[in-house]
């Protein structure tokens, strides 16, 4: 086996243990150490498949927490901005979606790190923000993660509601991703090779981060992964 292929199978065990422990992270995590073994434009396709297996796990294991008022705005929203970021992804060199990834994973660590916090729960128009947002990011890089997370995290539910609607929105929004993908040719058999050399200790991450889960409390839950998701956006700042 290729050193390439043992590092990228341990990068999707630990993006694995990472979404299953939270509902997110599988692109925020292994994306940025992906891009220094492969070419970003292999790593993009390759995990946006890589996140919907994790969603086509986790989506009945939560079944019980889903609520449509929750997921539903965030993902029409997000429908019009996927062509938009697709046709980025087509547009633009490597370097500057590199920075964009560094960027959005910073964000992300930053409203943690200030503990924003609006004084009443988000309303609707912030939920089409946000989706919108969210559509432009998954198309161009493959994560529509930062603008979800930032805003779940910021209204007053349980870890198992937010764990849900993100999980949710994940799932439906990856469709749409992989249909714009597929129709654009993204999927080639370079990809397709990587993935199945993934597949296995991807689930297996997934797995132990489902079982972790069960182990924490709310707030260990929505700073589980800050520290690191600061540290990768750095390092793909630096790097782009």
């Amino acid at each position: 086996m290729l050193p390439e292929i043992f590092y990228l199978q341990m990068i999707a065990f630990l993006g694995g243990l990472v979404q299953g422990l939270t509902g997110f992270g599988v692109m925020l995590v292994a994306l940025p150490l992906m891009a220094f073994f492969i070419d970003i434009k292999t790593a993009i396709p390759l995990i946006v498949l890589l996140g919907m297996t994790i969603n086509l796990i986790l989506i009945f294991q939560l079944a019980d927490h889903f609520a449509a008022r929750r997921w539903l705005p965030l993902l029409l929203a997000s429908l019009p901005g996927i062509p938009i970021g697709v046709w980025l992804h087509k547009s633009v060199s490597q370097r500057p979606l590199e920075i964009l990834v560094g960027a959005v994973l910073m964000a992300t660590t930053a409203n943690t790190w200030l503990r924003i916090r609006p004084r009443q729960t988000l309303g609707r128009t912030w939920a089409w923000i946000t989706g919108f947002t969210a559509g432009i990011l998954a198309g161009s890089i493959g994560t529509s993660g930062p603008p979800v997370v930032i805003y779940t995290s910021l209204q007053p539910w349980h870890k198992s509601e937010i764990k849900a609607t993100l999980v949710a929105f994940f799932m439906t929004n990856g469709l749409g991703v992989v249909v714009f993908y597929l129709y654009n040719h993204f999927f080639t058999a370079r990809i397709l090779e990587l993935f199945a050399w993934c597949a296995l200790p991807l689930v297996l991450g997934v797995a132990a981060g489902s079982r972790l889960y069960g182990r924490i409390n709310d707030e260990t839950y929505r700073n589980a992964v800050i520290w690191l998701l600061g540290i990768l956006g750095l390092l793909m700042l630096l790097k782009g």
